[in-house]
């Protein structure tokens, strides 16, 4: 595993939050930041890499996913029709292949190559390693715990409910388990600790945790969990100077209030700040990614600043993804983030 002298690392938050400036700081800080490089074009993300070169930092990319049921896709273009947007094209593969081949001809290659939504095969994983990065992947449940061991992954980030942002499930149509960070991480150690048929095939990986952990004593906790090397935080870097968070998102985190998890946000299972739609739409159905790409038509501009100002109706849509309890989320520089949750 990655050798940093912080016990925090810096979860990749897709969509602006995560910018090179935060990611040299986190290194600076002696943590160790994600790319998240899910939703970028291939292009931006050569510009990026290329912004980190001579740095220490990891990448995030989304799995392909298979495409969304019959039921979902007429749930999604009866929403378009209603709220009067384009029904979005959509690319289920995410530009995975392209993305691993800018990832693999970075000016400086990541020390991590790291997966949402599932897990490379075993042969992929592999070449990844005689690459020279180390492979992790995000899992939700003790079954897909023991498939990223066997598929040889380097180390195990478990994500928990409380986490802010998308949910890492394998499958899009799979609903999460509400289980708390510490009842997970043990049901995967346990888990990995139990299955396989040979002694090596048991070994554990290191596990990353990851969901809902804001200051130096839940962080502290968490570290004496079976099994876990480091944590995860994404939420508690929000408002960090370093940060590329939205105006909107920064006002909204800063108001504070209930955060949901819903698949009303993007299709996918999410949690963020509540809002007019997700509390009108309870049982949206795995529309991922098309659900997310259509109501971008009708959120708010990320240069609003003022939420006073805002339109009528146009918070009704905002996308803030957050986790639990975002009135205790602090701003300052990444390495005062750090330095209160290292304490």
């Amino acid at each position: 595993m990655i050798d940093v002298a912080s016990s925090v690392l810096v979860a990749p938050m897709a969509g602006g939050p995560i910018t090179p400036a935060l990611i040299k700081a986190a290194e600076a800080a002696g943590s160790f930041a994600f790319l998240p490089l899910g939703r970028v074009a291939p292009q931006r993300a050569r510009e990026l890499l290329a912004e980190l070169e001579g740095h220490r930092f990891g990448v995030n990319l989304f799995y392909p996913q298979e495409p969304i049921t019959e039921e979902a896709e007429q749930w999604a273009r009866a929403l378009a029709d209603e709220l009067g947007v384009e029904y979005p094209d959509v690319d289920y593969t995410f530009d995975y292949a392209e993305l691993v081949d800018a990832v693999l001809a970075a000016p400086t290659r990541p020390e991590v190559f790291s997966t949402m939504f599932g897990c490379p095969p075993a042969a992929e994983a592999a070449a990844l390693q005689d690459a020279g990065m180390e492979v992790w992947a995000t899992v939700t449940t003790p079954t897909e715990a023991i498939a990223a061991r066997e598929r040889g992954v380097d180390v195990i980030v478990v994500q928990a409910a409380a986490a802010g942002g998308h949910r890492g499930t394998w499958e899009v149509e799979a609903t999460p388990n509400e289980f708390p960070l510490r009842d997970l991480v043990a049901q995967v150690h346990a888990a990995l600790a139990e299955s396989g048929a040979s002694e090596e095939a048991k070994s554990i990986p290191p596990l990353v945790a990851a969901g809902g952990l804001r200051d130096a004593a839940e962080v502290a906790e968490a570290l004496t969990w079976p099994g876990v090397a480091k944590v995860s935080c994404g939420s508690a870097f929000l408002l960090a100077a370093e940060a590329g968070t939205s105006p909107v998102n920064r006002a909204l985190i800063r108001r504070g209030g209930n955060t949901v998890a819903t698949r009303a946000f993007t299709g996918r299972v999410a949690r963020g700040m509540e809002t007019a739609f997700t509390r009108t739409t309870p049982a949206a159905p795995g529309a991922y990614p098309h659900l997310n790409s259509l109501l971008g038509r009708l959120r708010p501009s990320a240069s609003l600043q003022d939420l006073g100002s805002s339109k009528p109706g146009e918070l009704d849509y905002a996308y803030c993804l957050v986790g639990v309890e975002p009135e205790r989320i602090s701003g300052g520089s990444v390495a005062e983030v750090l330095q209160r949750l290292n304490k």
